[in-house]
């Protein structure tokens, strides 16, 4: 279901060095880290959602197409039986 977009997770190594860098102590320092994990869970929970939504319009598209081709099978069949 990835249509080309990839999701780029730092990892708690990251954020903790990142953290580190910046200065963040204590408190601080786990409110950043939470904070951007929730961002990145929220970023993914987003991508789930729209690759679901685009999974869905694939789904209805295809379905129309066999639905068409259907109905053109049955109408060839009966231009055949007259």
């Amino acid at each position: 279901m990835n249509f080309g977009t990839e999701i780029k997770m730092a990892t708690v190594q990251t954020l903790k060095d990142l953290g580190e860098q910046m200065g963040l102590k204590g408190t601080e320092f786990r409110d950043f880290i939470k904070e951007q994990q929730d961002l990145e869970r929220e970023e993914r929970n987003q991508q789930l959602e729209h690759d679901k939504i685009q999974q869905d319009k694939d789904d209805k598209f295809r379905l129309a197409q066999m639905e068409r081709q259907k109905r053109k099978r049955t109408t060839r069949d009966r231009t055949d039986e007259i």
